[in-house]
């Protein structure tokens, strides 16, 4: 896919060769949405969501890259888990899905792959809190920094009541159902705002700080390889309302240091930014480079009229915008052929690739993309 109209952001004026980027990715072997997917010193993993408990391995210094399975994952399917590469190794933490029983739960487990053996060890711990909607990344590459997550009593909760309200078959108790669980304020969720740490060496986490403002679901995070701070952008507050906050965070001592940055711009032609959930994100040539997701436009203006229920009546919209930040400013970057959210973001060196993703009605892709800054251009093969 490449990017149809680039404008504005960093002066653009022209695309760059994409014979410049590294050699062309193939596509995933299935399609694929809400999954995981790490790196490890150039072949990416990725696994889980809509490839079940397929995983699949790409070697990116290969002159001819292939995908090839590798183990399966060892417990049931889930979607939204996150993974990590640590000290050589792939982690895998948390996700939702009917992991104890036929009702939608939450996970809190880790799992372990070791590439060395191609095995799968599910490890002896167990999160703080249930993940899911949360997003994971390694400043240092030895330490999972885990960012963000719905309630997990919430939500299951939810799931619960759903289960039981279908097969009594009361449609009046599902509505009523459905409309509690949208109609709360966004301090009523309980979203994970602490900022935890998981030390696989030691077995052991942490709590390193807090965002400086609500929980989220579904940021988009990147770390910057200029200070190993880490970069948070948007994400729901709530189901259906999202958020165009930002921050950055350095861990110094075991202790998050804040850094305010500014919110996300708005879309062109836009007046107000509602934020995106399932984006994109990496560095090149020090640019934050943020790219798609979602949201619901007329979501914020009916939160501050008092609509609880924000996103009743609104349309999901998948987006297509391509954001950088560098100098402390925001810039519109152009946009992808095709909106896209909900795939996996993966770092490799001074490129950011895209695996899989959903487009526009939620229709898992099997597309992989590469994306670079050069010489003041964003470009996407």
């Amino acid at each position: 896919m490449k990017i149809k109209q680039l404008a504005a952001a960093l002066a653009l004026t022209a695309f760059a060769s994409s014979a410049a980027l590294a050699a062309s990715l193939p596509d995933v072997p299935v399609p694929f949405k809400s999954g995981a997917g790490a790196i490890n010193d150039g072949v990416i993993y990725v696994g889980l969501g809509t490839a079940g408990q397929d995983w699949y391995k790409l070697d990116t210094k290969s002159a001819q890259p292939q995908w090839q399975k590798i183990a399966a994952f060892p417990a049931p399917a889930r979607d939204q888990a996150q993974a990590v590469a640590l000290n050589g190794k792939i982690y895998v933490f948390g996700g939702c899905g009917k992991i104890d029983s036929d009702i939608t739960s939450v996970s809190n487990e880790v799992f372990e792959y070791d590439p060395a053996t191609d095995t799968w060890t599910k490890l002896l711990t167990r999160s703080p809190i249930g993940l899911t909607g949360h997003t994971v990344v390694t400043a240092d590459g030895k330490n999972a920094l885990v960012i963000g997550s719905v309630n997990k009593e919430i939500f299951d909760g939810y799931f619960s009541d759903v289960d039981y309200a279908n097969k009594v078959g009361d449609k009046d108790l599902l509505a009523k159902i459905n409309a509690d669980y949208n109609g709360k304020l966004v301090k009523d969720y309980f979203f994970n705002k602490a900022i935890l740490q998981y030390d696989p060496q030691n077995n052991l986490w942490t709590t390193v700080g807090n965002l400086p403002y609500f929980g989220t679901a579904g940021s988009a995070v990147a770390v910057d390889p200029a200070d190993h701070g880490v970069f948070v952008v948007n994400g729901e507050r709530k189901p259906g309302l999202r958020t165009a906050t930002t921050v950055k965070f350095t861990v110094e001592d075991d202790y998050a240091k804040l850094q305010n940055t500014p919110d996300l711009i708005p879309a062109q032609g836009d007046k107000v930014q509602e934020g995106v959930a399932g984006a994109f994100s990496g560095y090149s040539n020090g640019t934050l480079v943020v790219i798609g997701g979602a949201n619901f436009p007329g979501s914020t203006a009916n939160y501050n009229k008092g609509q609880n229920f924000a996103h009743n009546g609104c349309t999901k919209t998948w987006r297509d915008e391509i954001y950088t930040y560098a100098n402390g400013a925001w810039s519109y970057a152009g946009d992808l052929a095709t909106p896209l959210a909900y795939g996996v973001s993966i770092q490799n060196g001074d490129e950011l690739i895209l695996v899989g993703g959903e487009t526009s009605g939620g229709k898992a892709t099997t597309d992989v993309q590469t994306v670079k800054v050069q010489d003041g251009k964003v470009v996407v093969e």
